[in-house]
């Protein structure tokens, strides 16, 4: 690893300590290069400020939960996919709240449309490939909302509760559907 990667690593796994135990307000460039034991230059020629660390640290966290299942299209209609939505925030609700304070929703919003477009562009599927816009956002969007929303209200529900009504109300829209 060369300095600037390994700078880079100590910077972003300092934010995610720091976002354990302090607000995002709190956090400022001296207490992040503090606890990621680099100097402010290390931090000025990897970022231009907080807000980018906290998109690195997200873009991270997206890639380890989603990188490699966006390739099989099944994905997207599975279990596995919801309870991935899930575990991803509630493995990463700090970074999540942060970056809510931050404003920076539209850029998670756009990166992760991003990947999931990429990946649906390589669709063998002419219907989803034609419409991967649909299919996103009927697929995933809603997934993301209710995880997001969940957050916001403090996980009021165990995440085996969520998927169980995420679940409810996928068989609810069935049903709806089939006796239309």
């Amino acid at each position: 690893m060369n300095k600037s990667d390994y700078s880079k690593y100590q910077i972003t796994q300092a934010l995610i300590n720091l976002l354990q135990k302090t607000p995002i307000e709190n956090i400022t460039i001296t207490s992040l290069v503090t606890k990621a034991k680099v100097s402010r230059n290390a931090f000025y020629n990897n970022y231009q400020s907080i807000e980018d660390v906290l998109k690195e640290v997200y873009q991270q966290a997206h890639q380890k939960t989603f990188q490699h299942k966006y390739k099989d299209i099944s994905y997207f209609t599975s279990d596995e996919a919801i309870l991935d939505f899930i575990h991803f925030f509630d493995d990463n609700t700090a970074l999540l709240l942060a970056l809510n304070k931050w404003d920076l929703l539209p850029y998670i919003s756009k990166y992760n449309t991003d990947c999931i477009l990429q990946s649906l562009n390589q669709s063998n599927n002419s219907f989803v490939h034609q419409y991967k816009e649909y299919f996103m956002i009927y697929y995933t969007v809603s997934y993301f909302q209710i995880c997001y929303y969940w957050i916001l209200s403090n996980k009021k529900e165990t995440a085996l509760e969520l998927f169980q009504i995420i679940k409810q109300l996928q068989n609810q829209q069935f049903e709806k559907r089939n006796n239309s």
